[in-house]
């Protein structure tokens, strides 16, 4: 990446963002279709929690080495950051094709890891590529296309499955015809804008002082491929050695320390743990306000995960008073409605996305922040119990401007403590902070949802609310300075 980057046209910027289209439409995919189709293939409402796993598990693990190992990439025919969001892309479409095709639980549900492997693969070097491509001066419109095809993406999965049920009637297999037509559309969506995005966007070469440094980061280490292959496999081990440094680590600052020049100067331990211990030593520097913020995350995005898993039933029981087991025709219903009133809130996030930014400039990121979960809160608390299909819209309007703050208004917290030639891991270790409530959530709610919550849709929407609530509280607590005027930040979904 040269120190002096070329200004791009606003046709130009449009274009290297079109790739982020494609995966958005998979995430949109994910929140709202694949648990109906769980549902279609008969899953009791507290396995849908396990049935997710993948989520999760592949973005704590996936997401962190793949941002470490883009930092230290460039190949000068396939550059720094575009093999792994071509990759990923290919890896969503194959998945979003053979999706459909789900004859079983088990098959979804590995279909779904597979999916996830691939969002994650792309979506992190993604983030990374705008900033490496646009200066300080346009990167705020590099990131407001972004944000305008996170919106669009998310928004055409979500409507078509209210569209798509209209026009593709009937049963393929075990499933509606829509969804076929929902996740064709996805395949095709996914591989071709990032082939668009990458024909018209070549990446910057980096300078000859940083090709030193790079060179210097890969001397003796194998190629990216083996370095990601030997991360995945190493990364269990990594986790256990970070649980037990950290905590003795806040009382001996060289102790982990020791761990980490120890590594360095064995290279057997360097090479099979590389990716690791650069995410660990990164985890253990991190500032004081990206670990208070990592427990707002914890309780915003458990409740997310809630809604996610639940707003079908919950539609399907307050205004069709039914559930997919009483009468799968209505459900459908009930799922396309979904579709709508999702995709409501996603246009409601893109409209007032840059909105908040200002706010957030001018006033606080923590104060607008607070309000932004108050609203989505109270909107999910009143969500389950409106029996009218249309003043849905008006709660989840709530849940959208929420959403709308939790893509990019935290980042602004955080942002100037970040070192920008670490930025790829820590947006790592930023996905990380959202995929382990996450984690924690499909392991744990299942048994919540089942002994305490009557196994009632609604009411999981409701807890969604609640912790909303106690996130907002928590926020108050973060002790983050005002950002300057300088500073943009990538709205983006997903995890």
């Amino acid at each position: 990446m040269s120190l002096l980057k070329p200004r791009l046209s606003f046709q130009q910027i449009i274009n290297m963002n079109v790739g982020f289209f494609g995966i958005q439409y998979s995430f949109g995919l994910q929140q709202s279709a694949v648990n109906p189709i769980y549902d279609f293939l008969g899953a009791k409402p507290d396995e849908i929690p396990w049935l997710n796993l993948a989520g999760p598990l592949t973005g704590l693990i996936i997401q962190p080495i793949i941002g470490a190992l883009s930092d230290k990439t460039w190949h000068p025919k396939f550059g720094r950051r575009t093999p792994y969001f071509l990759i990923g892309a290919m890896i969503c479409s194959i998945a979003l094709f053979l999706f459909p095709f789900s004859s079983a639980l088990w098959m979804a549900a590995g279909l779904l890891w597979v999916l996830d492997a691939g969002n994650n693969t792309a979506m992190e070097p993604y983030r990374a590529f705008i900033a490496d491509k646009l200066d300080a001066t346009q990167q705020p419109t590099g990131f407001q296309a972004q944000s305008f095809f996170t919106g669009f993406g998310q928004t055409l999965a979500n409507v078509s499955l209210f569209i798509f049920p209209l026009i593709f009637i009937g049963k393929t297999g075990k499933l509606p015809t829509w969804v076929f037509a929902s996740f064709f559309l996805g395949a095709v969506c996914s591989i071709g804008s990032v082939l668009w995005s990458i024909k018209s966007t070549p990446e910057i070469p980096p300078s000859a002082d940083e090709l030193e440094e790079l060179n210097k980061k890969n001397k003796g280490m194998p190629s990216p491929v083996v370095q990601f292959f030997l991360s995945i496999l190493t990364t269990v081990v990594a986790y256990v050695v970070f649980i037990a440094l950290i905590i003795p680590s806040f009382f001996s600052k060289g102790l982990y320390r020791k761990f980490l020049n120890y590594a360095a100067t064995h290279p057997t331990i360097k090479i099979l743990f590389a990716q690791n211990i650069e995410i660990i030593d990164a985890i253990l520097s991190m500032p004081k306000v990206m670990w208070q913020l990592a427990l707002v995350y914890l309780f915003q995005w458990y409740a997310l995960f809630c809604y996610w898993q639940n707003s079908s039933k919950s539609i399907a029981l307050s205004v069709w008073k039914t559930t997919p087991q009483q009468n799968g025709t209505l459900y459908e219903k009930a799922v396309g409605w979904t579709g709508l009133v999702n995709g409501w809130y996603n246009i409601v996030t893109f409209l007032c996305a840059f909105g908040l930014v200002w706010f957030a400039k001018k006033y606080s990121p923590k104060m607008v922040h607070f309000g932004c979960l108050v609203l989505a809160g109270a909107g999910l608390l009143a969500f389950p119990h409106i029996e009218n299909k249309y003043l849905l819209f008006p709660a989840i309007t709530g849940f959208g401007i929420g959403w709308a703050s939790m893509m990019g208004i935290p980042y602004l917290m955080v942002v100037s403590k970040i070192p920008k030639e670490r930025y790829g891991v820590y947006m790592g270790i930023i996905n990380m902070m959202i995929v382990i409530p996450m984690l924690i959530q499909t392991t744990t709610f299942g048994f919540i949802l089942k002994h305490f919550l009557n196994n009632d849709a609604r009411n999981a929407v409701s807890f969604a609310g609640a912790f909303l609530l106690i996130a907002a509280l928590l926020t108050l607590l973060i002790k983050a300075t005002k950002p300057s005027d300088g500073i943009s930040i990538p709205l983006s979904g997903g995890h």
